[in-house]
C-alpha cells in the first residue's frame, strides 16, 4: 500500500514562478511517498484570476479551485482529501474514467475524458494527451499501461498561453503533435515509471517551450536533475521548484 504525506523536507512556503503574462505556477513542494521524499506533479496555475489545479496532493490550505485537472488515480496524483478541500460549488473536475468513478459521491461537475479530446469551458481550452509507459516495471507489467487511458493536458489560457502537463508517461510517439507550448511540466524520475532526465530533455528540445518545470522525481536524485538541466536547449529556461 502506498502512503502519501507531506515531506518534512518541504520548503516552508509555496514556491512560485511566472510562466506568462498574468499567469503564475505554484507548487507546495515535496511529498513523502512511503519513505521517499518526492517532488510531485501537483501544481496550481493561476491565469487572469482563474485558478486551476493539476493533480493536487498535500497542497494544504490553498485557494478554492475553478478547475481541477486529474491525470490518473495513483495516490501521488489523486487525493480525495485535497479535492474536497479545494471544491466550491462551481468547481469543474476533468479526469479519465478511472478517476471519475472515485468521485461520483463528491460532485457531479465532472467531465470524463480520454486521450486526444478537447473541451472549451468558460474561456479555458483543454486538450488531453496520451500518457503511458512503454517500459515495464516487472516482467510485462507496466505502471501506466496505454489501455488505462491516463492523460496529460495542454491547457490554453484566455491570454493564449499553452501549458503542457505531461502526467506520468514515457517518451511516446504521440508527443510529436505538441505545438506552441509556452510552459511544460515534465516528469524526469525514470525507474520505468516515467521518462528519465535524458528522455525528458529530448521531448523538451523538440517542443521548445519557453519554460520547463521538471517534476516527479526523488529530491535526493540531484544527478538526474542536473543531467536534465544540462541537456535542455539553452533557449528553454529550466525552473527548478523544490
Amino acid at each position: 500500500m502506498v502512503k502519501v504525506t507531506t515531506s518534512e523536507k518541504r520548503n516552508p512556503t509555496p514556491q512560485q514562478v511566472v510562466v506568462g503574462e498574468n499567469t503564475t505556477l505554484t507548487t507546495w513542494g515535496a511529498i513523502k511517498v512511503n519513505k521517499a521524499h518526492f517532488f510531485p506533479s501537483s501544481f496550481q496555475l493561476k491565469s487572469e484570476g482563474t485558478i486551476i489545479y493539476f493533480d493536487p496532493v498535500e497542497v494544504g490550505n490553498a485557494e478554492p479551485a475553478d478547475f481541477i485537472l486529474l491525470t490518473h488515480a495513483h495516490p501521488d496524483h489523486f487525493s480525495i482529501k485535497d479535492i474536497k478541500n479545494l471544491l466550491k460549488s462551481e468547481t469543474i473536475i476533468v479526469c479519465p474514467e478511472g478517476v471519475s468513478k472515485k468521485l461520483k459521491n463528491i460532485t457531479d461537475k465532472i467531465y470524463e475524458v480520454r486521450p486526444k479530446e478537447q473541451l472549451h469551458l468558460e474561456g479555458i481550452h483543454i486538450e488531453t494527451t496520451w500518457a503511458y509507459n512503454t517500459k515495464s516495471v516487472f516482467l510485462w507489467i507496466k505502471a501506466h499501461p496505454r489501455s488505462k487511458g491516463n492523460v496529460g493536458y495542454v491547457l490554453t489560457s484566455k491570454s493564449g498561453l499553452r501549458v503542457y502537463h505531461a502526467g506520468d508517461t514515457d517518451y511516446i510517439p504521440e508527443m510529436d503533435g505538441l505545438l506552441d507550448i509556452g510552459a511544460a511540466l515534465i516528469p524526469i524520475g525514470g525507474d520505468n515509471l516515467t521518462m528519465n532526465g535524458e528522455e525528458a530533455a529530448k521531448i523538451v528540445n523538440e517542443i521548445k517551450p519557453r519554460i520547463v518545470v521538471p517534476m516527479h522525481y526523488e529530491i535526493k536524485n540531484r544527478e538526474e536533475l542536473r543531467r536534465f538541466e544540462t541537456l535542455v536547449n539553452e533557449k528553454t529556461t529550466v525552473a527548478k521548484l523544490e
